[in-house]
């Protein structure tokens, strides 16, 4: 198991936000996240991104968006030029 070093705790703070580590590296990486202000900088930017992307992905585009995509991908498949 690696030590969670800096250079290790930034490498794993994607799983490590989405829970996809060992419950020993979890406890490892809390406690260095504790300690270490650039990793935790680093841990509040990824969960940032995460929480914009979650909120984003869960938008619904506009009706008259999806409509115009829609017609677009009917005209190339019926062979009009793209």
């Amino acid at each position: 198991m690696p030590e969670f070093d800096c250079q290790e705790t930034k490498r794993h703070v994607h799983e490590y936000i989405h829970n996809e580590l060992s419950e020993q590296e979890i406890k490892e990486i809390t406690a260095h996240l504790a300690n270490c202000d650039s990793c935790e900088t680093d841990y509040d930017l990824e969960t940032a991104i995460n929480q914009k992307i979650e909120q984003h992905c869960s938008e619904v585009p506009p009706e008259k968006l999806i409509d115009g995509i829609m017609e677009r991908i009917r005209a190339i498949q019926a062979g009009e030029a793209h």
